[in-house]
């Protein structure tokens, strides 16, 4: 009786840890996708190497920051489920004279993330601004090629 007990709770051990296996297995972050905040502000992934580094742009919609509506480029890692991404604030029409970077992780087609902006010129950690945002797929984007 012991041992039948033993096998079954193995066996229910096994089959949730191939399901949790699988569900994690199945998401992922692909290339040329596009991800909006709910601020309204735009991740756009370009790209994604072989080794996880991601380049892209993102444009900030957020009320009360300035440098709007201009796509800033990105560049970042993904490794798994876990995402890190930053931007220079600085373009040819507007410069923010700082830089943001996100930190987080995808789950359940979501990208949750902790972010940091820190102005050129800071001189404590103090000055450091740090807020969340959390990313879900918009659409996909519509690059397409001009050559048939």
């Amino acid at each position: 009786m012991k041992n039948t007990i033993r096998g079954l709770l193995a066996m229910l051990v096994l089959a949730s840890t191939s399901v949790f296996a699988d569900s994690i297995g199945n998401e992922a972050i692909k290339a040329l996708s596009v991800w909006t905040n709910q601020n309204g502000s735009t991740l756009y992934i370009d790209s994604i190497s072989d080794a996880g580094q991601i380049s892209g742009r993102y444009i900030n919609r957020a009320t009360g920051y300035n440098c709007r509506d201009i796509a800033y480029p990105v560049v970042g890692w993904i490794y798994g489920t876990a995402i890190s991404f930053a931007t220079l604030w600085q373009s040819q029409t507007e410069s923010c004279n700082s830089i943001t970077s996100w930190t987080g992780f995808y789950y359940k087609g979501q990208i949750s993330t902790l972010w940091q902006l820190t102005i050129n010129g800071s001189t404590s950690p103090k000055q450091i601004l740090k807020g969340s945002d959390i990313f879900k797929q918009a659409a996909k984007s519509d690059k397409k090629s001009l050559v048939r």
